[in-house]
C-alpha cells in the first residue's frame, strides 16, 4: 500500500531524479506551475512532457545567450510539478549574454517569418511521424517509434523555449513603445485584436459544424441527445453521415490535442474522447440559430484593431509613425506565435506523445503485462523504453520477466496517485522567494505577483469577496460564476455565465465564444486566458491566485478587466 507518512513516497517512485529535495533545493526560488500543471502528474508525464520542459528551458537559454537566467528547473514535489529559476549574477557574463541575445534580437525582428518558420515546420514534420505510429508495427518497429517520438518531443520543446525567449522580448519591445508614448497595456492590446490563429480557426470549424448540423436537420437531436450518445446516434441516420465525415475531417485537423489542455498526456485528445467539443459545438447551434456569425466577428476586431492604431498613429512624428508601424508589426506577429505555438507544440506534440504511449499500452494489454491500455501512464518513460526493447529482443522470457515487476508497481502507482490526489496541497512557493517579482517572464506569462511571493502558501491567500488580478481584456461584465476546475467539468459550462478556473489553454478555446467574461487564478497578460478573451471582447481578470477558492458556482460575480477586480456581488 501507499505509505501516506512518507509525503515523498509518490515522488521518488516516479522519478527519483527529479524529486525535489529540501532543504538541498532551498538555495534557489520554486513555484507550482499551476498555469502548466495543476493537478498531480503521472509518471509518464513526468518523465517525458516535463522532463522535456526543464531540457527545452536550458537548450532554449544556451541557444538564444538568454541574460538573466539559464532556465528553470522542473521537480515534482507532493505529486505536483514545481518551477524552479536561479538567476545569472555575474555581471560581466550577463552583459556578453545580452550583446549574443540582442544580435539574435535585431536579426528576428524584421525576419520573424522566416525565423519562426524554420523552427515550427521542423516541428510539424514530427507531429507527421508521431501520427504515422500506429497497432500494426511489430514489436521492433513499436519500440523505436517510442523512442523516435520522445526524441521529437523533447526536440519540440527545445523550440519552443528558442521561439518563447525571443518571442517575448521583442513583444517587451512593442510594449515599451506603447508605454512610453502613454497608452496603458489594455489601450495598445486593442490594436493586436482579431488575428488569424489556429485557435481561431478551431473555432470558426466548430461554427461551420453548427451551421451545417442545421442544414442537415440534425441540429435538434444533437441537442437533446449526451455528447457521448451523439456520433453513434447520428451514424443511422443518412443525413448524420454526411454531418459526421464533416466533423472527423475536423478533428484530424484540430483534434491532436490534451482534452484537459495541460502538460500531462495521461489524458485523452479530443479524437479519442470527442465529447468535449460536441458539448461546445453544441452551444454553437443556439448562437448561430440566433444570427451570431464568427467571420462577422472577426472582421469587426479587425476594424476595432486598424481604428485604434490610426488614432495613435495620428499622434506620432512621422519617425514615430515608421517605427510604431515596425513595432506594431512584430506585436501582431507574436501574438499569433503564442496562440500557435501552443496548438503545435503544448497541445500537438503532447497529443501525439500520448497516442504513441496508447499503442505501447494496446500492445502491452494485449500480452497480459496491463489491465488496460491507459495504465501505460503509471509507468515512466526508463521502464516502458525498457519493457519494449525486451519484448522486440525475445518476447517469450520478456513476458515472464515482467509479469512479475509491472502489474504491482502499476498497482502501487495508481494508488499513490489517487492518494497523492487528497494530501494536502503543496506550497504554491519554496525556497528562496525574492522579495519583488521582477523577472518580466514570471510577471507577464505566470503571474507571479508580489502578494503570491509573500503568502509562500496558497493557504496564506485569504479567501475574500473582492481581490484582484492583471486587467486581462478590457471590459465589465456581470454573470452567474460557472468555476470549471478540469476538463470533465466542460459540459457544465452554459452559455451566458462567467469561466472561473485555474488556468486556460488551447483546448478551452472553443469556450469563449460563449461565455461572457473569464477569472482565472493564473497567469499573465501573455497567457491564453489574456489573449484569447481580448480577441472575443470579454472582460477578463487573471493571475488572481484565489478565484477559485474564493467564488463558488452560481455566485453572481462582477468582472472589471479595466482595473483588474473581480467582485462577489451575491452568493449562491
Amino acid at each position: 500500500m501507499y505509505d501516506k507518512s512518507n509525503l515523498d513516497t509518490h515522488d521518488r517512485s516516479i522519478s527519483s531524479l527529479r524529486t525535489l529535495r529540501l532543504p538541498e533545493d532551498e538555495d534557489i526560488f520554486w513555484f507550482r506551475d499551476d498555469l502548466h500543471q495543476p493537478y498531480p502528474i503521472c509518471p509518464l508525464g513526468m518523465t517525458t512532457i516535463q522532463k522535456h520542459h526543464a531540457w527545452g528551458y536550458h537548450v532554449g537559454a544556451a541557444v538564444t545567450k538568454l541574460p538573466p537566467s539559464k532556465g528553470g528547473h522542473v521537480k515534482i514535489y507532493k505529486g505536483r510539478a514545481m518551477l524552479g529559476f536561479e538567476a545569472i549574477t555575474d555581471p560581466d557574463e550577463i552583459a556578453k549574454r545580452s550583446a549574443e541575445f540582442n544580435k539574435l534580437l535585431e536579426y528576428a525582428r524584421p525576419n520573424w517569418d522566416t525565423f519562426y518558420n524554420g523552427y515550427i515546420n521542423e516541428v510539424k514534420q514530427g507531429l507527421i511521424f508521431m501520427a504515422s505510429v500506429h497497432d500494426g508495427f511489430a514489436d521492433t518497429d513499436l519500440h523505436q517509434a517510442l523512442r523516435r517520438s520522445e526524441a521529437i518531443n523533447r526536440r519540440n520543446w527545445e523550440i519552443h523555449f528558442i521561439l518563447m525567449y525571443v518571442a517575448d522580448m521583442l513583444y517587451f519591445g512593442f510594449e515599451a513603445f506603447c508605454k512610453e508614448h502613454g497608452l496603458a497595456e489594455k489601450e495598445f492590446t486593442v490594436m493586436l485584436k482579431g488575428l488569424d490563429t489556429m485557435a481561431t480557426k478551431t473555432d470558426a470549424g466548430l461554427w461551420e459544424l453548427a451551421k451545417l448540423a442545421d442544414a442537415c436537420g440534425i441540429a435538434d437531436t444533437m441537442l437533446k441527445l449526451d455528447a457521448k450518445q451523439v456520433l453513434a446516434h447520428l451514424s443511422k441516420e443518412p443525413q448524420g453521415l454526411t454531418w459526421i465525415n464533416a466533423f472527423h475531417a475536423f478533428l484530424d485537423a484540430y483534434g491532436h490535442r490534451i482534452a484537459a489542455g495541460h502538460l500531462d498526456i495521461i489524458f485523452p485528445t479530443w479524437i479519442e474522447e470527442p465529447s468535449p467539443a460536441i458539448d461546445t459545438l453544441k452551444s454553437y447551434i443556439a448562437k448561430a440559430r440566433s444570427g451570431w456569425d464568427i467571420r462577422a466577428d472577426r472582421e469587426a476586431m479587425i476594424a476595432e484593431a486598424q481604428a485604434a492604431a490610426d488614432a495613435f498613429m495620428a499622434t506620432l512624428s512621422p519617425e514615430g509613425k515608421a517605427a510604431f508601424q515596425e513595432q506594431l508589426e512584430i506585436g501582431k506577429k507574436i501574438y499569433r506565435f503564442q496562440e500557435d505555438h501552443g496548438f503545435y507544440i503544448d497541445g500537438a506534440s503532447t497529443a501525439g506523445l500520448h497516442d504513441v504511449a496508447m499503442a505501447a499500452g494496446r500492445r502491452l494489454t494485449h500480452y497480459g503485462l496491463l489491465a488496460a491500455p491507459d495504465d501505460v501512464f503509471f509507468l515512466n518513460y526508463a521502464e516502458l523504453e525498457e519493457t519494449l526493447a525486451l519484448l522486440a529482443e525475445n518476447r517469450i522470457p520478456a513476458l515472464y520477466h515482467f509479469k512479475r515487476l509491472i502489474p504491482p508497481l502499476v498497482k502501487e502507482r495508481k494508488e499513490g496517485w489517487d492518494q497523492v490526489a487528497l494530501l494536502k496541497e503543496a506550497p504554491l512557493t519554496l525556497g528562496k522567494i525574492p522579495e519583488k517579482a521582477e523577472d518580466p517572464i514570471l510577471v507577464k506569462v505566470f503571474g507571479m505577483v508580489d502578494e503570491v511571493l509573500k503568502a509562500g502558501k496558497v493557504e496564506e491567500l485569504k479567501v475574500m469577496d473582492i481581490f484582484e488580478g492583471y486587467p486581462g481584456s478590457p471590459g465589465i461584465a456581470e454573470g452567474i460564476a460557472r468555476v470549471i476546475t478540469s476538463f470533465e467539468e466542460f459540459s457544465k459550462l452554459q452559455p451566458g455565465e462567467i469561466l472561473v478556473c485555474p488556468y486556460t489553454a488551447t483546448a478551452w478555446t472553443p469556450f469563449f465564444p460563449r461565455i461572457k467574461a473569464v477569472v482565472t487564478d493564473t497567469g499573465g497578460m501573455l497567457t491564453h486566458a489574456a489573449i484569447t478573451a481580448r480577441e472575443y471582447g470579454l472582460p477578463a481578470v487573471v493571475g488572481t491566485w484565489r478565484a477559485t477558492r474564493s467564488i463558488k458556482d452560481g455566485d453572481y460575480i462582477k468582472v472589471d478587466g479595466n482595473a483588474g477586480v473581480v467582485e462577489v456581488l451575491k452568493k449562491s
